[in-house]
């Protein structure tokens, strides 16, 4: 995984096709957004790193790579943006009760407050983003990392 930045205000890390770095994806948004300022109300990181490792998961084991994930802040709000190569559209719901997987982009409806999957050019990519409003957003100074 490596990570880069596009200013101030976002950072970008490069994703392996491998469902184990999710944890260290997950510390990593944790630290981010700590550094960044997100402390209190935690249940706003939380829900943005929940989210985000849904998608994340999503791409991970049925996309194609490469597979960029970016965490911004405009104004007041969070987004989180997953790009990957697979030509598909990720599925929404229709899981039974006692299914174990497909619930992903349901639990990212419930903790964002917009979500939506964008296609790449020529149909060979997608992006599947997420907002979440951040109050205290608004008046962070974001350090360069």
């Amino acid at each position: 995984m490596s990570g880069s930045t596009d200013g101030q205000h976002a950072v970008r890390w490069n994703v392996p096709q491998d469902p184990t770095v999710l944890g260290d994806l997950r510390d990593m948004m944790r630290r981010t957004l700590a550094d960044w300022g997100l402390r209190d109300p935690a249940d706003v990181a939380d829900d943005i790193v929940l989210a985000a490792t849904e998608v994340l998961g999503n791409a991970v084991l049925y996309g194609l790579g490469p597979i960029t994930f970016t965490l911004r802040v405009t104004g007041e709000t969070l987004c989180a943006e997953v790009t990957d190569h697979g030509a598909g559209r990720p599925v929404y719901g229709g899981t039974g009760a006692d299914d174990e997987h497909g619930r992903g982009l349901v639990i990212v409806e419930v903790l964002s407050d917009e979500w939506g999957v964008s296609p790449g050019p020529g149909g060979t990519a997608k992006t599947v983003w997420f907002r979440k409003r951040c109050p205290a957003a608004a008046g962070w100074t974001l350090p360069v990392r």
